[in-house]
């Protein structure tokens, strides 16, 4: 009985060291896979740095789909833990913030909103955040989208993105600039809008403020026509804030064929030519007396609430 319960312990000391080696041999094993990813996305996100300062596009996407392809293997990136935590995260951040200024150059909106969107827990989910320096990029990214939002229209989800930032935050000069770009927006100074594209904080927002200034182009010939029979070339080219080359009226001519607009350009003067009924509202056009019925009638509601 001595000798098989020997025996018995023997083997089961065995068992235990071999399961032991066996745990420390994955665990090499995986550290050293985890290593070798971690070193590949240096590797990776140095040639994608390289390859956008060269405004080599092209490359610098093809790189960044297989840098994506490795983040996925960071253990941090699924929620386990790892020894190299805070070096894949650097990692990670860093990658997307790059990715939202490379496709706000190549003015992919949804390429850009939807790499936003993986970046922001880096800024603002603290079990995340807490364990990272404060990334440079922050407030340029964060200011970017706002003007993306700014955009698109998305006046909502412009504010509540306000919302999540500090008050400091909100005083930052990259943040400041779409803040009082709405502002103008808001109120109809187009003139300051277009005045903007001048004062960018950052090199990445010219080409989202084109497409603004696009919109407030329209915004104005929509006035313009509305509003006048005929306006002065010079007034018009200037309104517009179109930039003059050789010709004044042949640039004015230009902009008119590039917006489908019904103007016919002369020498001296831009005549309005309408043909929209949409345009040619008059006083008659206006129910004064259904809106003077309903105003009274609400009137005389409010006071009974009252």
């Amino acid at each position: 009985a001595t000798s098989s319960d020997f025996l018995q312990n023997l083997h089961s000391s065995h068992s235990f060291a071999m399961n032991k080696l066996s745990s420390k041999m994955k665990q090499a094993s995986a550290n050293a896979s985890n290593y070798e990813n971690l070193t590949a996305g240096k590797t990776l996100l140095a040639q994608l740095k390289e390859q956008t300062l060269k405004n080599d596009m092209k490359s610098a996407m093809n790189t960044l789909s297989e840098l994506k392809l490795v983040l996925i293997t960071y253990p941090s990136n699924s929620g386990r833990s790892s020894p190299d935590l805070q070096a894949e995260r650097l990692i990670s951040r860093e990658t997307l913030e790059i990715a939202v200024f490379a496709f706000a150059k190549l003015k992919d909106r949804k390429s850009f909103a939807r790499n936003v969107a993986q970046l922001k827990p880096f800024y603002f989910d603290d079990s995340i955040s807490s364990s990272l320096p404060e990334s440079p990029n922050k407030l340029p990214v964060l200011g970017l989208n706002l003007l993306y939002l700014l955009v698109e229209n998305q006046l909502a989800d412009f504010h509540c993105e306000l919302e999540l930032m500090s008050y400091d935050d909100r005083l930052n000069s990259y943040v400041l600039f779409p803040i009082r770009l709405e502002q103008y927006l808001m109120v109809g100074s187009y003139n300051q809008v277009m005045k903007a594209r001048d004062q960018v904080p950052h090199e990445y927002y010219s080409f989202f403020l084109d497409s603004l200034v696009d919109t407030v182009r329209e915004a104005i010939s929509e006035c313009m026509a509305a509003s006048y029979v005929k306006l002065p070339t010079d007034k018009v080219t200037e309104m517009l804030m179109i930039e003059k080359n050789s010709s004044p009226v042949q640039s004015l001519k230009d902009f008119v064929a590039d917006y489908s607009l019904n103007w016919k350009v002369m020498k001296d003067f831009v005549v309005f030519q309408h043909q929209s009924s949409a345009v040619q509202r008059t006083s008659k056009d206006i129910p004064n007396f259904r809106l003077l019925t309903e105003t009274l009638s609400y009137a005389t509601e409010l006071e009974r609430i009252v």
